[in-house]
């Protein structure tokens, strides 16, 4: 989309959708079918697992890994690594709830 900034040596998966005025910084990994909300950002060498969607507005520190089939809310500050099969939202983001592979994002 617009305004999107992709650094050195980041990787898209395949299908992936990375929306307006997201930053996705050096090294930083986003797997098949994640995505980066609206004026999200994510610091180097981050690891966005499978089916993952980090919200608008959004930002993700340096060297943080968040698992598969996670979301992460609008506004966060994800200041720790983030598991698999949870909503997190806040500053800091903290886990919030559980979730199943399918469930709706919103």
């Amino acid at each position: 989309m617009a305004l999107v900034i992709s650094n050195s040596h980041s990787r898209v998966g395949a299908f992936c959708i990375v929306n307006t005025k997201a930053s996705l910084s050096h090294d930083s990994r986003m797997g098949d079918f994640s995505s980066l909300g609206p004026n999200a950002t994510l610091g180097g060498n981050v690891t966005v697992g499978k089916f993952t969607a980090i919200a608008l507005g959004a930002n993700v520190i340096h060297g943080v890994a968040i698992g598969e089939h996670t979301v992460v809310g609008a506004g966060a500050t994800v200041v720790k690594d983030v598991p698999s099969y949870v909503v997190a939202y806040g500053t800091p983001a903290r886990v919030v709830r559980p979730r199943q592979a399918g469930d709706s994002y919103l």
